[in-house]
């Protein structure tokens, strides 16, 4: 299931993220609050944690038009909301490209479009 999501350290699966969708449910449609996640990611949840960037305590990514960022709230719980493509850190821009998950011209559209910009709080 794509949309809000829950994320989980398992050091001892091969793949260290894992996600729970029951959770956590503040960006949950339909009864979630605050910037709730699209329901058209291009991915699903514990991929763009696997394949974001770390920046201090968070994580970034992009999925099509979104902008996303992931923290947690608890220890080894992660739960992830978009974000406008202006608060996306030039940190994590610059990351994000060197991995190949964002290039220039995609970012300078977005800022351009103002991608994301419902979920300004």
């Amino acid at each position: 299931m794509v949309g809000p999501y829950l994320l989980q350290r398992d050091t001892m699966a091969k793949d260290p993220v894992t996600y729970d969708t029951d959770g956590y449910r503040k960006h949950k449609r339909p009864e979630g609050w605050g910037s709730l996640c699209p329901e058209d990611l291009e991915e699903d949840p514990q991929t763009l944690l696997r394949t974001g960037v770390a920046i201090d305590d968070d994580v970034y990514n992009v999925s099509g038009e979104y902008a996303l960022l992931a923290h947690t709230h608890a220890p080894d719980k992660w739960h992830g909301f978009p974000i406008p493509w202006s608060r996306l850190p030039a940190e994590a821009k610059n990351k994000l490209i060197e991995a190949g998950r964002l290039d220039n011209v995609t970012f300078r559209k977005a800022l351009r479009k103002s991608w994301g910009r419902e979920f300004d709080r």
